[in-house]
């Protein structure tokens, strides 16, 4: 799943990315409204946590902005600003759930968990395609049939994911490469052709019937073998 956080703090900034990194979340920062407006607008992003005081755009604009364009991205407020008068505005433009600083870990991540599944992403422990199982807590993925397993990098638990979150549907490269690797990235193709390599190479490891199937100059599609 990927966050997007909208927070001036450098400090706070990194130390949020690693607790949201440890829960498989892909996290991208971004350190002014401006520029959280403008990720949050691209639309690769499952939820966002987003500050309130922040330089060159508030995030009350951001949160405003969005929700006028009909963008429908869960979005937690993350605050030191705790009059209730803060959070009625708040929630008057459209945001899902408002937390105070200083805060628990373990809430901000409950809080995230409960405001995506509202919006209909539900949480899941696995994803499946035939008879390949992908444990979302673990990384590893697993055949069904005969139980062999084998554990998945980074970048190919994260690819394999997506493409399990949209199988039979064939994803651009550009498509996997603003989702996995991030909105603004010099990413090339050929990244994402390595990683499909890998995947491929550990999927017939555990002789999966499912395969990554290329679509010449467009993409990739997860299908099960007929």
């Amino acid at each position: 799943m990927r966050l997007l956080l909208v927070e001036d703090s450098y400090m706070l900034a990194d130390t949020l990315a690693s607790t949201f990194q440890k829960e498989h979340y892909i996290v991208d920062i971004a350190y002014d409204g401006e520029q959280g407006y403008e990720y949050a607008s691209s639309g690769i992003y499952d939820v966002a946590v987003l500050d309130l005081m922040l330089p060159k755009m508030s995030g009350y604009e951001v949160l405003r902005k969005l929700r006028e364009e009909g963008n429908a991205l869960p979005i937690l407020i993350l605050s030191a600003k705790c009059e209730l008068d803060d959070k009625i505005q708040a929630f008057e433009y459209g945001a899902d759930d408002y937390l105070t600083k200083p805060f628990e870990a373990k809430e901000l991540l409950m809080r995230l968990r409960a405001i995506t599944r509202r919006r209909g992403a539900v949480e899941l422990s696995s994803l499946s395609c035939g008879n390949l199982r992908l444990n979302l807590n673990n990384c590893e993925i697993t055949n069904c049939d005969t139980a062999q397993s084998v554990k998945l990098g980074g970048k190919e638990f994260q690819l394999l994911e997506y493409l399990l979150r949209n199988q039979n549907q064939v994803m651009t490269r550009e498509q996997i490469i603003q989702k996995i690797w991030g909105y603004d990235t010099n990413t090339e193709y050929n990244n994402v052709e390595v990683y499909v390599s890998f995947l491929r190479k550990k999927m017939t490891f555990i002789a999966s019937n499912t395969r990554i199937r290329a679509v010449r100059g467009v993409g990739y599609s997860l299908e099960v073998e007929e």
